[in-house]
């Protein structure tokens, strides 16, 4: 559909827009201005054109529409389309629902196909939704477009930028529809103005419909139904965006001059039709005053005589004004006259107009003005302000006195949902105009305001007063509050109107206007500078002029003292109550809510500029004697208001705001000794409860001040803030965090431990796990929640547990370097031990659990910053940071605190922590409601608390005591993962999923990068869900369920129908992060944070396709996707010249750049990617597809087909493997300016990675040096500063050195894995390929020129990486068949000549490497593979065998002894894996002497006295086989001994009996040649034979002769010796026949069974096992060959013996 992507054009220009508003917003000068430049060039602006023109306009239901739906054939957007009975309902549905012309909706209708799945909501919803979320989308492009103009017309007024006024010109014609300079209009083009508020009109009347739905489901009873709901709420909040987006935006066209005076008049004929105080009636304010300010002020387009005829319009009286809503009448009269009068001052146009009477017409304004007032002008205006700028955050003593001057103006509903950034920001900037206007225009008025108020205040307290002058001061409160830039108007000129009127309001006030007038001050100290400047105004230095009776810092700590030093003397008279009738006396009078409103305004004043200002807190601070202090804590003693005392613990909290660690252990200690009563009154309550003959413990007064503050949540939550102010440390103690943020010795005079251990109790024990459950108000309830977890969190995360570990570990002397008394105090006393110890509580857990799991409504509509958000946030980051500290808190921590726990405590204040759970995951799994309520976080558009979830997710997910917990059941019975059971039960599963699948289609924001919180995101839930089958990749996890799979037991399956099946689940969103998103920029350098969500998505796959669990299905999934062939088109595994973020992988210094990091993964990619296609080319040959098969060889070959005819050249798989030579580039040594540091023991932080790379943690390193630089502080040594620089300095290189490190480890880790899987790439394919004869003779030799390059470079140097060529290089040549490499055509021989060349050179390169003794045993194993298998390949090569061998035979001459001397120590001394090959390569070397009748290894081999050791061996022959042959026999009981084709090859270790075997065969070859033979037999080869025993002992005896088996074993190792006296004696001729006579003669007996048994005679005649036999026939032979070699039967004694010798053997 050619309209099928609007919303999501929309979307992404919004992105853009929001990132050009913000960028304006934070440096509007450079980066703000750049982008504004480059938004002209952006695309979507030209294609967006004709839907701005076209603001909300929809075309209604049409007959015609309708039947063409009816017909069910309909062409849409030039497609056609067939549609059934159900669909043409849905359709006609959706448009009756929203007022739409049929064919539109069925438009929506087919665009809401995909939304169905991520939304999980009917096609009707999806539609519906989509309309609403395009409209409010659009709107928002246009306030952000007009917003942007305003910016840009600014920036071109200040002569900034010269290359901007397109997007000015664009929102004139485009969306104001304003023509061309010149140009006439348009004759069918509706103007803006009367567009917009048609469109406004109609969501009214929108809005009107959707309350009568309401009312009418209520009747039917529908009005429950959570579907009918949520669709209602949605449609709602939807129609309000809309609305509200509207009147920003014609506030925003009515300055730029698009109005007329008729669409003024017209506004205001709508404002007198409003019957209700509603948000549809608050969002129309802000127009008001911008259509004011137009055309009534002196400041707008309009002329006097123009204001003066609108003047009467907005003043006449009427008989509907006091019908409708008289406060609203009297508003807009009294915002008209303000601004209005502004034409009336000195040299304005209407001072000089002819025929008037100036102040005849001032006085009627005046009198105007006064009336509009008495209609309640100021009240609505403050009702208005502070409704839309309402939060969850306003303080109570604020929100008490705007309710207490709030008298005529209703609340706002109930459903009210809160106002925009946008509106809130364009009301107070109205009515800053207004404020301006009526301090500057009309005095008069203003100073009456003052005199009738104190007047009406001295005739009659007891009447209600008017506070006119105080909402006034409050609407300029709300007003500037957060606008720090709207006050410097008040700050910035002295002499100006607006500083003359704080001057005037501060002097002479009464109680409420000073109560007001602080707070208007507050809202002017939004920041430092202002804050500054307040408090200058409150020194009253230069301001001589003031009167005694002026709001001064002086005034306050006086009013302050007053109020202490009284409620002391009357503590149950300071109870403010309500309005007492009659006259007061002045001491009564105190006690009103006035009096207490003016003591909170003024602490709550001193607690903003505090926290603003650096000269007022430390002025309040260091104010003589502390009198402030005292006044403080004497008022938090006493008995009273909640609110009064909170508002004196957030001045505290203020003032300790920026605080150095002594100024916070001052305040620590006025806190001990307030709470230990020595600022209580001696007649409060608290005291006389206690026997004057006993006087109270300490903690009496610590406990009754608790407990006054547990059933109040404001003071309790502000003691509560005061404490995490307290507790947190000062800035500058990082990264040690080695000091307590108290004394050490807090409390030690009054309690058995030392510490705050009492506030923690109470806050945590009583307050979080008990108190806030009864808490009936929703807001108080979240706050004090948050107030609660804040000190929690603070108090786990100042704790450094390194230091613990560096004591133990390092070599660093922690006592002397922390700034504690000691390492053991530091641990004993810090609040971490406490908190932790509640975490094992079940009512503290249950609270966080409580915390936690949260009305998914309510977690919807709560803004980022709100209280409920924040204490989620709160309590998932309390327990990911408990989690993280748990192993040190109970291996390290518990066990030194805990024999000082104190005993449980009885007060139910100060409680002590039940330790019910073992560890934080037990208390965490007792509700499995905590994984869906982490999983459904992650989709509400809060990124801190989505990812704060994530990462808790993936803690929990792969702990192995949750995994435990989990998997727990019945041993008997299969059960299911238990977390899975829990997601699925509910379908909270398929809400994560679809949450997670709706993360991976939010595009990248290419200008934020890795710092997108859609970035950071994605990154974080593929975290998880690898964290998460990391832990468990055997079983189905919580991970496998999101990722669409239907898990079983112990299995996955996917179900028909699912989305997975579907294509449209979690893994298949994952897809086009490999597929689709590219790795390089515009410039064609790789971007690292790309290459790293590519990495973190490739390791998840390689769970998948490696466990046996998932494998088969990826496999099949990606083999689908074509996945193998578009890694090859995207170069994954192909290493080539990149550049990184711009700069050149080509020395050591890149590692130590951020750009690093992609180079790493990208090698991590390749590794994985090359893991991939080996295991795809298995599976495919096993499965049978040779046409898959061969599109997968020709891929890898270099060529991709594509549609069967197009060839896409991509790099072969010859090509991959050229990375390795790159960590040369890198190698760099230890600078001499770091030797200094060779002795530092940076063991302890060392870490591993997650492929388990040892890494140095560089911030552990960072506290490590720190320790060791401060090793001296207590020994009073000095250090100059400019030795501290050069140290600075060093540990500065230090530092980038070990993260050089980090990265050059990780790049040779991943080189190494990416070498190993090509490796096994180019065996698998050597294996499973069909080439046949040349085809696979030149195959072979492409592997081996690819690989012997690299081989003969790493065969010394790099013993890993030789090592995986090298087997390589051995199955190569196991696989090519010498014997077929005789062809006669001329091509063919030149290629077998050249792999004949290739494998000469392979064999130099193994002798050089094995003569050099390089690597380790296992590498030089592989060399003597491959060394034997050239040589015993050109034994059975039939055409030039001769040559080739001489050739050989002096290659292995030229290494000479040296070469032989490390086989023959590999021989003896290596594994026995490495001592069979060296064997075999030895007895290989002594057949090719013989062949080439050479006798250089033979004779070698004596010089090396190898032959020697080699025959002195078999002394222990037959005590080695025999133990290789029981355990063989202990080892195979479940083998079948039937099994033939074990025989003789099975053992329990089987290279211990290759070994012997080989050995023995050895000594065989050596025997062959006539030097070896001499050379074994001088070596006392009979001795050793003798003293073995071997064929001294029967075997039936030696052996269970009813073990068949065994026996047929016995024989095998008799056969094997006796072949060796037999070549030996052969080959030697008549030298050693006697001692052969005498080996048979000693013998005689088992030659004699032997024989007879082979013969047929005894042991059951033809009964024998068949492979016993065969054993005994060769050894009758081998006995045979011996006699005859010896010419032992032509001796009679034979005979004579035979004939007279018992039967020993039968």
């Amino acid at each position: 559909m050619a309209d099928d992507s609007s919303l999501e054009v929309l979307q992404t220009f919004l992105r853009e827009l929001s990132t050009v508003s913000g960028a304006l917003k934070h440096d509007r000068e450079v980066q703000g201005r750049e982008l504004l430049s480059q938004l002209p060039q952006f695309p979507l602006l030209d294609a967006l054109r004709n839907k701005f023109s076209r603001l909300l306009e929809k075309a209604g239901r049409r007959k015609e529409s309708r039947d063409a739906i009816l017909s069910g054939k309909v062409t849409i957007s030039g497609e056609d389309y067939s549609f059934n009975k159900d669909f043409q309902e849905l359709i006609l549905q959706v448009a009756d629902e929203l007022d739409l012309d049929e064919i539109e909706a069925a438009k929506l209708t087919i665009l809401a196909e995909d939304d169905e799945n991520i939304l999980g909501r009917s096609r009707r919803e999806c539609a519906i939704i989509h309309f609403h979320t395009e409209r409010v989308h659009l709107l928002h492009c246009i306030l952000l477009l007009l917003e942007l103009s305003r910016e840009e017309d600014e920036l071109l007024a200040e002569g900034i930028a010269d290359d901007l006024g397109y997007i000015s010109q664009y929102v004139s014609e485009t969306i104001l529809r304003e023509s061309p300079p010149g140009a006439p209009r348009a004759p069918n083009q509706s103007r803006f103005v009367p567009t917009c508020m048609a469109a406004m009109r109609d969501i009214r009347m929108w809005l009107q419909k959707l309350s009568e739905q309401v009312a009418s489901a209520a009747v039917l009873g529908r009005a429950g139904e959570a579907q009918f709901q949520e669709a209602i709420e949605f449609t709602y909040l939807s129609l309000t965006q809309q609305h509200e987006f509207l009147s920003v935006i014609l506030s925003y066209a009515i300055e730029k001059h698009v109005a007329n005076e008729h669409d003024f008049v017209d506004f205001l004929r709508l404002l007198k039709q409003a019957t209700r105080y509603d948000p549809p009636l608050v969002h129309l304010i802000p127009i008001l005053g911008t259509y004011i300010t137009i055309f009534g002020s002196t400041e707008g387009s309009g002329s006097v005589e123009q204001a003066r005829k609108l003047n009467k319009i907005v003043c006449q009286q009427s008989d509907d004004d006091a019908r409708t809503l008289p406060f609203l009448n009297g508003a807009i009269k009294a915002w008209w006259i303000a601004e209005y009068s502004g034409w009336y001052m000195e040299d304005a146009a209407g001072s000089g107009l002819p025929n008037i009477d100036i102040d005849q017409e001032d006085k009627q304004r005046s009198k105007q003005f006064t009336e509009a007032l008495k209609d309640g002008a100021f009240d609505f205006m403050l009702a208005v302000v502070a409704d839309v700028r309402a939060s969850e955050w306003e303080d109570a003593a604020r929100k008490a006195l705007r309710q207490l001057l709030r008298k005529r103006t209703p609340a706002l509903p109930v459903e009210t949902v809160p106002f925009s950034e946008h509106l809130q920001a364009r009301l107070a900037a109205k009515l800053e105009t207004f404020v301006d206007a009526f301090i500057s225009n009309m005095p008069d008025v203003l100073r009456r305001l003052k005199i009738e108020e104190d007047e009406q205040r001295q005739a009659n307290q007891a009447q209600e007063q008017d506070y006119d002058l105080e909402r006034f001061l409050l609407i300029i409160a709300y007003s500037f509050e957060g606008r720090p830039e709207a006050a410097d108007g008040f700050w910035g000129d002295p002499e100006n109107n607006l500083a003359g009127f704080l001057q005037w309001a501060s002097r002479r006030a009464t109680t409420p206007v000073q109560a007001a007038f602080c707070e208007m001050l507050q809202s002017l100290s939004e920041d430092s500078e202002s804050a500054t400047s307040a408090h200058e105004f409150l020194l009253d230095e230069g301001h001589q002029i003031r009167k005694p009776l002026t709001i001064t810092w002086a005034h306050i700590f006086n009013e302050l003292q007053y109020f202490a030093h009284k409620i002391r003397e009357k503590p149950a008279a300071v109870q403010a109550g309500g309005q007492r009738p009659g006259k007061l006396s002045t001491e009564q009078a105190e006690t009103e809510p006035e009096f207490a409103a003016m003591i909170e305004s003024y602490l709550r004043l001193m607690a903003k500029l505090a926290t603003q200002s650096e000269d007022a807190r430390r002025y309040l601070f260091e104010q003589p004697g502390n009198k402030l202090f005292d006044v403080l804590f004497q008022v938090i003693s006493s008995l009273v208001t909640p609110r009064i005392r909170a508002c004196t613990f957030r001045a505290l909290t203020s003032i300790i705001s920026r605080k150095s660690l002594e100024q916070s252990y001052e305040l620590w200690r006025y806190l001990e000794i307030c709470l230990t009563g020595h600022y209580f009154s001696p007649t409060s309550s608290r005291s006389l409860t206690s026997s004057a003959a006993a006087p109270p413990p300490p903690s009496f007064y610590m406990e009754g001040l608790f407990q006054e503050m547990s059933p109040h949540v404001e003071d309790a939550s502000a003691f509560i803030q005061f404490l995490v102010a307290l507790t947190s440390l000062p800035e500058g103690l990082g990264p040690l965090n080695d000091v307590l943020p108290y004394p050490e010795d807090l409390g030690a005079s009054t309690r058995i431990r030392p510490g705050i251990e009492p506030y923690i109790d109470f806050t945590l024990g009583h307050m979080f796990s008990l108190r806030v459950q009864e808490i009936p108000e929703v807001t108080p309830q979240r706050l004090l929640r948050l107030c609660c977890l804040d000190l929690a969190y603070t108090c786990i995360s100042i704790f450094n547990e390194d230091l613990i570990v560096f004591s133990n570990e390092a070599n660093v002397n922690v006592d002397s370097a922390i700034q504690s008394g000691s390492l053991e105090n530091y641990v004993t006393l810090h609040p971490f031990a406490r908190v932790m110890e509640w975490m094992y509580d079940d009512k503290f857990i249950k609270s966080i659990l409580n915390t936690i799991h949260q009305n998914p409504e309510d977690i919807g509509k709560a803004a980022p910053d709100s209280p409920l958000i924040l204490s989620v946030l709160r309590a998932v980051e309390l327990i990911s940071k408990a989690l993280d500290l748990q192993a040190t808190y109970i291996d390290l921590v518990r066990p030194i605190v805990k024999p000082q726990a104190r005993t449980p405590s009885r007060s139910q204040y100060i409680p002590t922590s039940n330790g019910t759970f073992a560890s934080i995951e037990d208390g965490l799994m007792t509700s499995m409601t905590l994984m869906s309520d982490l999983g459904n976080y992650c989709g509400i558009g809060h990124p801190a608390l989505t990812l704060a979830s994530l990462k808790l997710l993936e803690k929990i997910s792969a702990s192995r005591r949750v995994i435990s917990a989990w998997q727990s059941g019945p041993p008997s019975l299969t059960h299911r993962n238990k977390a899975i059971m829990a997601l699925e039960e509910r379908g909270d599963g398929a809400l994560i999923a679809r949450a997670f699948i709706a993360e991976f289609k939010n595009p990248l924001d290419f200008r934020r990068q890795a710092e997108s919180p859609d970035y950071l995101t994605k990154v974080y839930i593929l975290d998880f869900l690898y964290s998460c089958m990391q832990a468990s990749s055997d079983r189905p996890t919580i991970a496998h369920l999101l990722l669409g799979f239907r898990c079983g037991a112990n299995s996955l399956e996917i179900e028909p129908g699912s989305p997975f099946d579907q294509r449209s689940s979690l893994f298949h969103a994952l897809l086009p992060v490999i597929l689709e998103i590219p790795s390089t920029n515009e410039e064609g350098s790789m971007v690292q944070w790309l290459v790293n969500l590519k990495y973190k998505v490739m390791r998840i796959f390689r769970i998948l396709w490696s466990a046996p669990l998932s494998a088969k299905i990826i496999l099949n999934e990606l083999r689908d996707n074509d996945f193998l062939f578009h890694i090859l088109l995207q170069g994954l595994v192909a290493q080539q010249n990149f550049v990184w973020d711009g700069l050149e992988a080509n020395s050591p210094d890149f590692l130590a750049t951020p750009a690093a990091q992609g180079y790493v993964d990208h090698l991590a990619i390749r590794a994985m990617a090359l893991e991939y296609v080996t295991r795809e080319l298995c599976s495919v040959s096993l499965g049978d597809r040779p046409a898959l098969k061969r599109q997968i060889f020709d891929a890898l070959s270099g060529q991709i087909k594509v549609d069967g005819s197009e060839v896409i050249p991509v790099s072969s798989v010859f090509e991959f493997h050229d990375s390795l030579p790159q960590e040369d580039l890198f190698t760099a040594a230890l600078p001499d300016q770091l030797k200094t540091y060779s002795e530092l023991d940076l063991r302890p932080c060392l870490e591993e990675d997650d492929d388990s790379n040892l890494l140095y943690n560089i911030e552990k390193v960072e506290e490590i040096l720190l320790l060791k630089r401060n090793e001296t502080r207590k020994t009073g040594q000095l250090v100059v500063q400019q030795e501290v620089a050069a140290i600075e300095e060093q540990e500065g290189m230090l530092l980038q050195y070990l993260l050089y490190l980090n990265r050059f480890t990780q790049v040779k880790s991943y080189n190494l894995k990416g070498l190993k899987a090509w490796t096994r790439l180019m065996m698998v394919m050597t294996d499973c390929n069909d080439f046949q004869g040349t085809n696979k003779v030149s195959f072979i030799l492409q592997t081996l020129q690819a690989t012997l390059p690299s081989l003969e470079m790493y065969a010394s140097d790099n013993p890993s990486a030789a090592y995986e060529l090298g087997k390589l290089a051995k199955a190569l040549s196991f696989e090519l068949d010498f014997a077929t490499m005789t062809s006669t055509d001329k091509q063919s021989r030149a290629v077998e000549n050249l792999i004949s060349d290739k494998l000469f050179q392979l064999l130099q390169i193994c002798l050089s490497a094995i003569t050099k003794w390089v690597g380790n045993q296992e590498l030089r194993s592989v060399y003597y593979s491959i060394c034997y298998r050239h040589l015993t390949g050109l034994a059975d090569h039939g055409q030039g065998v001769s040559s080739s061998l001489r050739k050989t035979a002096k290659t292995i001459q030229a290494f000479g002894e040296k070469l032989l001397n490390v086989i023959c120590d590999d021989a003896f001394n290596g594994d026995a894996g490495c001592q069979t090959t060296a064997l075999i390569l030895l007895g290989t070397l002594v057949q090719l002497g013989k062949q080439e009748n050479n006798n250089f290894v033979v004779e070698a081999l004596n010089r090396l006295n190898f032959i020697g050791l080699l025959v002195d061996s078999l002394r222990g022959v037959l005590a080695e086989w025999e133990a290789v042959n029981s355990q063989g026999k202990y080892a195979s009981l479940h083998v079948c001994y039937e099994n033939a084709n074990l025989t003789g090859v099975f053992s329990g270790d089987p290279n211990q009996e290759q070994y012997i075997r080989a050995k023995l065969t050895l000594l065989l070859q050596l025997c062959q040649t006539r030097e070896g033979a001499k050379n074994v037999l001088h070596a006392n080869l009979f001795s050793a034979i003798e003293q073995s025993g071997l064929f001294s002992v029967d075997p039936e005896l030696q052996v269970n002769s009813s073990d068949s088996r065994a026996l047929e074993r016995h024989y095998t190792l008799l056969v094997k010796v006796a072949r060796i006296i037999g070549a030996a004696i052969v080959s030697r001729g008549s030298h050693n026949v006697l001692q052969g006579r005498k080996f048979l003669t000693e013998h005689r007996m088992l030659v004699m069974h032997v024989l007879k048994r082979s013969a047929g005679i005894g042991a059951g005649g033809g009964k024998t096992d068949e492979l016993l036999s065969e054993r005994v026939d060769e050894l009758a032979e081998a006995f045979m060959v011996v006699i005859t070699a010896t010419g032992f039967l032509d001796n009679d004694s034979v005979a004579e013996d035979k004939r007279s010798a018992p039967v020993l053997f039968h």
